[in-house]
């Protein structure tokens, strides 16, 4: 029926129901929404054909009385029909007008699609359940929009965030450059393309003078000092435009007018397209580091203490002058002067004291030169005058005197009297040489002859003495190529007991037999070794060569003897000396009860109480102590009574003469009676006739060593020579 066709009359209530009815449908089937109605148990009771459409079904059949889990199992996840199945309760539950929403991805045969669905309560008018209602469109295509357009969102947002860091770091550094132009300690000068002064930093105006007012729109050529030329600048810009950087030093000048030197790099800033827009200049001032620069070069020429010149300075100085002298024709003398003990200043009183000291002989000394000559000091208490154009040696001996007298008044320092001595020595140009380095080594050996005797003051230079100092040169060779083939060997001279005539101990006694077997004498080898410190090394093969040979005669039978050893002041001052002794007994298995050490009277008294505590060491142990050369030193009782020796060795300028001088015999006789009382042993050496023996053994001398009994021997003459002792009665009674 068309409600539209008019009629006469009135419809009835069935036919009014079936028009309705027919609209509902049709209206139900026509919108583009799925819609869909369920019961109270929420199974399907009527769905339009949009619904059956979306899930390629023919007939409602196919779905009526259904639920969820049955129409759309295969179609969506269980997920999702668990999340409808709750949303319909939800919407069950509801008033009249409310709803609930709810989304569902369901598998069509096309694609995959996304719907939205509404779902609201049906009730009567007692609000009775009737059913739910639901209202589902396709949203994927927005769902695809929405997706894209959260993409696009997030990397906006990436992209927003990126940029801000960008500009947050680009402000934060923009903050950090503007700290650094501000507080760097390099002065910054910013211009245009022109060279034109647009910003400069503090420390520009620190460095120069110039505030950013007085140079805004100046060209920095206002710093010229005019001590660089036009080609200078014209290299500097010429570089500048090849390369867009120049660096270099300069002078510049400051606002006030004074010149200083700065270090200076100026760089080329660029556009885009390559064009210069800006140019940055950095300089600092580098006065102080020139200031240094200049003392470094002074110092490595000069003195530092003194600020005189040094070797090389003096070397150079002085081989102008004799080239100059060779020219001209004068005279040119050289003085090398030595502070005599200067090394006792130091340990007494102080290197402070010693280094004044040695600024005030220096002021003294050239308070007598004139401008012309050079003045040094070539070492810790050595100095050098070269006296240019001297008329005559007069000259020359009148400047040595006034030097040796200003050096022996006394030096005042601290309160401390300091009285001095000095050594020089004198060389003459071309006298005794042309060559600058020779004239220096001629007067320093001129001097060495002279030094720490007080006997005189200055010495020239002699041929003879550079025939000695070529014979020092010469034994210092040997003396070394000696020690490396192992010519340094022990000879022993014996020791007889006054009572019983037989061999009781010898002393090694150091000779150097070298390879043709010619026999040095220790006069000739033992000073020089102490000069060159050689001497410890010579005292050590000497004693471990007897305590080896020691070990030896012990095995061979002879039990009663007792080796001796002189040492020198190098042993004493060695803080090893004595574990090298224990080390070399106990390397040869020698008791050292078997050993004994002789130590002259002067060498104790350099240091009475450290020696007495060496000495104090070894004797604890079991090793013998003697004092060698009794009566040529000190000879006092005190300190004789500190040491731990057991033994006195009469010297033999004492013996020699004891038969027909009555003084030498009165000493001889003292010492013994002295040490007997003291409960020491004696040993008299040098010995070689029968009345000597005889007046010794009456007085009560214990041991006898010299010649009369035997000559220092080889190990193989000796042990011959104990061999023979032993076999025989006493030779001598």
């Amino acid at each position: 029926m068309n409600p539209t066709t008019e009629k006469s009359g009135k419809y009835s209530a069935s036919e009014v129901d079936a028009e309705v009815k027919d609209i509902r449908t049709r209206f139900f089937d026509s919108v583009s929404h799925l819609a869909i109605i369920k019961d109270p148990s929420l199974r399907y009771v009527c769905v339009n054909e949009p619904f059956l459409k979306v899930l390629g079904l023919d007939s409602p059949s196919d779905i009526i009385g259904k639920n969820n889990s049955e129409i759309l199992k295969g179609l969506t996840t269980e997920e999702h029909i668990n999340q409808l199945l709750i949303a319909d309760h939800k919407a069950s539950n509801l008033p009249t007008g409310k709803h609930v929403e709810a989304e569902i991805v369901i598998n069509t045969p096309e694609k995959d699609c996304t719907f939205s669905s509404k779902k609201f309560p049906i009730r009567d008018d007692s609000g009775n359940l009737l059913g739910i209602g639901i209202l589902t469109c396709d949203v994927s295509e927005k769902k695809t929009k929405e997706k894209k357009f959260a993409r696009d969102h997030k990397k906006l947002t990436r992209k927003i965030e990126t940029q801000a860091d960008t500009l947050r770091a680009a402000n934060k550094n923009l903050q950090f450059m503007e700290h650094v132009f501000q507080n760097t300690l390099d002065g910054i000068i910013i211009t245009d393309n022109k060279g034109q002064a647009l910003q400069i930093n503090p420390a520009f105006t620190e460095i120069t003078g110039y505030t950013l007012d007085e140079i805004r729109g100046k060209n920095p050529r206002i710093l010229k000092s005019d001590y660089h030329d036009e080609n200078f600048y014209k290299e500097m810009w010429n570089t500048l435009a090849e390369n867009g950087t120049w660096e270099g030093e300069l002078w510049n000048r400051h606002k006030s007018g004074e010149i200083y030197p700065q270090r200076l790099s100026i760089s080329a800033i660029h556009n885009s397209e390559g064009i210069v827009t800006h140019y940055v200049g950095v300089n600092n001032d580098i006065s102080e580091l020139k200031r240094k620069e200049e003392k470094i070069h002074f110092y490595a020429y000069h003195d530092v203490l003194t600020n005189l010149p040094n070797r090389k300075l003096f070397s150079d100085r002085l081989r102008l002058e004799l080239e100059k002298a060779g020219r001209e024709g004068y005279q040119v003398a050289l003085l090398y002067m030595d502070i005599d003990d200067f090394k006792k200043v130091n340990d007494s009183l102080g290197y402070t004291i010693g280094d004044e000291l040695l600024k005030q002989i220096s002021k003294r000394i050239k308070t007598l030169l004139d401008d012309s000559d050079i003045f040094a000091r070539l070492g810790s208490d050595e100095f050098a005058v070269a006296q240019v154009d001297i008329r005559n040696i007069n000259n020359v001996i009148t400047l040595a005197q006034k030097i040796n007298g200003l050096t022996i008044k006394p030096f005042m320092i601290e309160g401390h009297e300091i009285f001095i001595n000095s050594s020089m020595g004198i060389s003459i140009f071309p006298d005794d040489t042309d060559c600058p380095e020779q004239l220096i080594l001629h007067a320093d050996t001129a001097m060495h002859q002279i030094k720490g005797t007080h006997l005189e003051h200055f010495r020239f230079y002699t041929s003879q003495m550079k025939i000695e100092a070529q014979h020092k040169i010469d034994m210092e060779s040997a003396i070394r190529k000696g020690l490396m083939k192992g010519e340094f060997i022990p000879f022993y001279q014996a020791k007889v007991s006054c009572k019983t005539g037989g061999v009781v101990g010898m002393e090694a006694l150091a000779r150097w037999v070298k390879a043709d077997g010619k026999i040095i004498s220790p006069v000739d080898f033992i000073p020089l070794a102490e000069e060159l410190n050689l001497i410890h090394e010579i005292d050590t093969r000497i004693i471990t060569s007897a305590v080896r040979d020691m070990a030896e005669w012990e095995k061979a039978g002879h039990n009663e003897l007792v080796v001796s050893a002189n040492i020198s002041a190098t042993e004493l001052e060695d803080p090893a000396f004595v574990d090298t002794i224990f080390s070399i007994l106990e390397d040869n298995n020698v008791a050292k009860e078997k050993f004994e050490l002789e130590v002259t009277e002067s060498l104790i008294m350099k240091d009475v109480e450290k020696n007495a505590q060496i000495l104090e060491k070894l004797c604890t142990s079991g090793i013998n102590c003697s004092i060698d050369d009794f009566g040529t030193g000190y000879s006092s009782l005190s300190y004789l009574k500190k040491l731990p020796i057991k033994t006195l060795k009469i010297d033999r300028s004492f013996v020699n003469d004891i038969m027909t001088d009555h003084n030498d015999l009165a000493i001889v006789c003292a010492i013994i009676s002295m040490a007997r009382r003291m409960g020491l042993k004696v040993v008299a050496e040098g010995v070689e006739d029968a009345d000597q023996v005889e007046l010794l053994k009456k007085e009560g001398c214990d041991i006898i060593q010299g010649y009369y009994y035997s000559k220092p021997l080889s190990k193989k003459d000796f042990l011959d020579f104990i061999n023979l002792k032993r076999d025989r009665a006493p030779m001598r009674n």
